[in-house]
């Protein structure tokens, strides 16, 4: 760790100047201790006393150290002086132990330097903000086994959330049922029917000090209800007989509910799945019309609107194309921005585009 011609050359200094963000990983507690101390006894802990580059830690060490009053305290004092920690995760340890202690895997440090980064860039309309998310379909039962639901695989959403991450938002994830795995970082709630989905975005919209700054309901909700469910599961011919007596009503309209509630100290994005026939322009200018009028009708800040039924597009397919419409300055109607997004790309780097867009528009004063 020592080099003469490095010191002569005052190289901890030259290092602690270079980079843009130092990652510590694996994090031992000696270094922690050494670092929340100020010791400078060897190159290490030379460069984290001189940067002033941002500090992501990766703790790494036996589930007792990790524990010690003493480790807790070193990493309060670490947090006081601005450093950021991943992790660590459970599992199997050096020592032969299993326990909390193991160093978080490296697909999630990368996360969160990404992360880190991405909040200290000037001018990031993101970093900070609250972000809520819904995704995937609902489902509505026709008895305890059977139900009727829409082709949403929440892929959209799950890149929605993952991107406002990304960015240096805290985000929390409404999902209906999915088979998806949560993205990292992300706090998660899973709901299966449109009331739950409803309750559970008001919930979080009602609950704490800090304002949600962005609701993006992403979410593909079932537009009917059956007023009264079976209470047990119906044969097949029973099945068939209820299906021409059923008494259906509306379900709620979960984004134009929430925006009327909420609407003035919370930004809304709608999203839009419709479908249009005819040449490329008569398809952009119909796509344009009904996303145009449905968000006037929910009475959103912005909405998403793209094509389905065609490959490439929408529900089960991993990229997506369409076009945002953004209110002008205090909601005006009359000078809607239409941006269109381009070819087909992955569903995460348009879930990027449309953050990007939409933060230079909904905080153009911030």
């Amino acid at each position: 760790m020592l080099d003469a011609s490095a010191e002569g050359a005052v190289g901890h200094i030259e290092l602690a100047d270079w980079p843009d963000l130092i990652i510590v990983a694996p994090a031992t507690a000696d270094l922690l201790a050494r670092a929340a101390h100020g010791r400078a006894n060897d190159l290490a802990s030379c460069v984290l006393l001189a940067t002033q580059a941002p500090v992501l830690w990766a703790p790494a060490m036996n589930t007792n150290m990790w524990r010690h009053p003493a480790t807790r305290s070193n990493l309060a004092r670490l947090r006081e002086f601005g450093a950021s920690f991943v992790g660590p995760d459970a599992g199997a340890l050096a020592c032969g132990w299993v326990g909390e202690g193991r160093m978080i895997d490296p697909e999630f440090i990368v996360d969160a330097a990404c992360r880190l980064l991405a909040s200290r860039q000037p001018g990031n309309p993101w970093a900070g903000r609250r972000v809520l998310v819904s995704a995937g379909p609902t489902r509505t039962y026709l008895d305890p086994v059977r139900f009727i639901t829409n082709a949403s695989t929440g892929s959209m959403g799950y890149a929605l959330a993952a991107a406002a991450y990304e960015l240096g938002a805290d985000v929390t994830l409404v999902s209906g049922p999915v088979d998806r795995p949560s993205p990292r970082g992300v706090e998660r709630v899973d709901v299966t029917t449109a009331r739950e989905l409803l309750d559970a975005m008001e919930e979080r919209l009602s609950a704490g000090e800090r304002t949600v700054d962005l609701v993006a309901m992403v979410a593909a909700v079932g537009d009917l209800e059956v007023e009264q469910p079976s209470a047990g599961k119906l044969g097949k011919q029973a099945l068939i007989q209820s299906l021409a007596t059923t008494r259906w009503r509306a379900a709620v309209d979960i984004l134009k509910t929430l925006v009327a509630r909420h609407g003035a100290r919370t930004r809304f994005l709608g999203f839009a799945a419709q479908t249009a026939e005819g040449d490329a322009a008569e398809v952009e200018r119909e796509l344009v019309r009904l996303g145009a009028a449905k968000l006037a009708a929910k009475g959103a800040h912005a909405l998403f609107v793209n094509r389905v039924g065609v490959p490439g597009l929408g529900f089960s397919s991993s990229t997506n194309a369409g076009h945002l419409l953004v209110r002008g300055a205090d909601g005006d109607e009359e000078e809607l921005e239409v941006m269109p997004s381009g070819p087909p790309v992955e569903k995460l780097e348009l879930a990027r585009w449309i953050l990007e867009r939409l933060g230079e528009r909904l905080w153009r004063a911030a």
